[in-house]
């Protein structure tokens, strides 16, 4: 299944979603009437993708919709209701230059240029140390690093089993650094698997530790073979306590590896509810259980904390996990028109095309844990963000959330619009700049969301003095003039600069604002600092712009163009 991926669209946001920089499609302005979605799909050289399938999703993965590509790679799917939309593209073969980039959400009436590239393939022979053929064992790729060398947090892994003849191939790889292994449990066990009890090998015959990185470039072939070394692993064992859920569901219990962060997944059948996983490599690991959590939301889930284990030389036994309700967050969104400015399109969809994200805070890896001790919640046991729209009555209801500090970002339903305020009650601390701790099991409601008419927006481009670059991933900032908002993060708005040095912001606050455009700090493998959640980088942008003294006001529903703004350093 490959996510798609699209030019900036940057007025759709009034914030900044996740992997801004790589956002790299084209959206047209929507269109009143239009109740479809249509667009056409290319190549990375520019030539049309005839024949791929076009699935269209609803926020909750719902599907709305079916189509294939024509001969120019275009595609149509109408009779669409107002709300937003998901699309995944299948192509044998292809993939998308970031493939953990959540796709781009669309609202009917946009139109969209998605791009797919060939992907790449490694391929080889398995043998194990008598030189013979190992036929039917599971081949793991793991990317570690992406085309331009970076780390990437959540990794891409893809299994195949070898034929007769002890070869595999594994193909539609995105660009990017792999490591190859041989042998291990699998994702889902139990599989039919007579090598689910030995240690993985990695290419060419080594462990973990001293694997080698194997380069995948587009529409290349490398080859990676493997001395199977036929080890036993170890295992990994304990029973699962604490709350059950009703039935029909039974636990599973996930086992995370921290390096590759593949996790491995089994059952919970006993009666005496215990688990055992085979076949683990030495390494450090996190592993928790979960239960419940039924479609539609009608179960809470149930899960325990994240244990820190590392494997070394010796199996890991007697583990308890704890199964413990989730949290959950209750808010309400609320749209403010003002009949003097009539710059919001009042659409009776407008609730249903404001999408609401609620992310869970990065949390720092503590790789120095004790064994069996628990740990912060990665990113690999639970996704970092939930996502959802509001009800007829405004209702956004999130549930199953684990332990951690989460922050709202609202997705805008048009132009016209800008978020005002987020609340949680007073003299409650302001969620906007604090974000929302959730402890285990907690129950938090009252959350408000306000959205008011009257959003301005500022296109343009920056400008780089003769002889002088602009550097990569350079972003336009806006930082609030007036005192009252100098802390008050839904004041500072932010774009990325492309490389001919357009910018476009949306969804502007009116006031006044100090400008400055710096290259963004990286916050992680795979994003950056925004001002939205970084009070540090907050504060240095709003010193930089104040100091730097180049102002703009907005009116409401004011709409500026072909504005300039010249490049200026601000490093001594």
């Amino acid at each position: 299944m490959i996510d798609l991926r699209i030019k900036r669209a940057l007025l759709w946001f009034s914030l900044p979603l996740l992997f801004p920089m790589a956002v790299a499609a084209q959206q047209a302005a929507p269109q009143t009437k239009d109740d479809a979605i249509s667009g056409r799909v290319i190549t990375d050289s520019g030539q049309p993708l005839p024949g791929v399938t076009v699935s269209l999703l609803t926020i909750g993965s719902r599907g709305a919709g079916v189509t294939t590509t024509d001969n120019e790679g275009r595609f149509k799917l109408p009779g669409l209701d107002g709300g937003i939309y998901r699309i995944v593209l299948r192509a044998p073969g292809y993939v998308t230059q970031i493939p953990d980039v959540a796709s781009p959400a669309f609202r009917p009436g946009d139109n969209a240029e998605l791009t797919l590239i060939k992907g790449g393939v490694i391929a080889g022979n398995i043998i194990n140390f008598a030189g013979e053929p190992v036929v039917n064992i599971p081949v793991h790729a793991y990317q570690v690093r992406d085309a331009d060398g970076n780390k990437v947090a959540r990794q891409f892994a893809q299994t195949r089993v070898t034929d007769d003849r002890g070869y595999y191939r594994l193909y539609g790889l995105s660009p990017g650094t792999y490591t190859v292994a041989a042998g291990g449990q699998g994702a889902y066990p139990p599989l039919v698997n007579p090598y689910a009890n030995d240690a993985m090998t990695y290419a060419p015959a080594s462990t973990r530790d001293t694997a080698a990185e194997i380069v995948v470039r587009s529409n290349q072939e490398v080859t990676a073979d493997i001395r199977y070394r036929g080890e036993p692993g170890h295992a990994v064992s304990g029973k699962v306590s604490g709350s059950m859920p009703p039935f029909p569901f039974n636990p599973g219990v996930r086992l995370s590896d921290v390096e590759s962060r593949f996790v491995v997944t089994v059952a919970v059948n006993s009666p005496d509810r215990t688990f055992q996983f085979n076949g683990v490599t030495d390494g450090d690991y996190e592993i928790d259980a979960i239960a419940g959590g039924s479609s539609g939301q009608q179960t809470d889930l149930l899960a325990s904390a994240p244990r820190r284990i590392t494997v070394k030389g010796a199996d890991v036994t007697g583990l308890d996990l704890t199964l413990a309700t989730t949290g959950a967050i209750d808010s309400r969104a609320t749209f403010e028109t003002d009949q003097k400015l009539n710059c919001g399109r009042r659409r009776d969809t407008a609730l249903r095309e404001t999408l609401i994200t609620l992310r869970r805070g990065r949390l720092e890896d503590k790789t120095g844990a004790a064994k069996d001790k628990p740990v912060a919640v990665s990113d690999t046991l639970f996704p970092s963000a939930s996502e959802s729209i509001p009800n007829d009555k405004g209702e956004v209801h999130f549930r199953s959330l684990p332990p951690g500090n989460y922050r709202f970002e609202v997705r805008l339903p048009a132009a016209g619009w800008y978020l005002k305020d987020l609340t949680l009650g007073r003299p409650e601390p302001n969620i906007a700049r604090n974000g929302i701790s959730i402890k285990q099991g907690e129950k938090i409601s009252g959350v408000a969301i306000t959205i008011a008419e009257g959003g301005a927006s500022l296109r343009g481009r920056v400008t780089a003095a003769e002889g002088q670059t602009l550097p990569p991933n350079l972003r336009l900032y806006l930082a609030p003039a007036e005192r009252e908002h100098s802390d008050n993060p839904l004041h500072f708005f932010e774009a990325p600069v492309t490389g001919d040095g357009t910018f476009a912001v949306g969804n502007i606050a009116p006031g006044r604002y100090f400008l400055v455009s710096e290259a963004a700090e990286p916050a992680g493998p795979d994003s950056f600092k925004t001002t939205r959640t970084d009070a540090g980088w907050r504060a240095k942008i709003l010193r930089d712009a104040t100091a730097l003294n180049k102002d703009i006001t907005f009116k409401p529903c004011e709409r500026t163009a072909d504005y300039e703004f010249a490049y200026s350093s601000t490093k001594p």
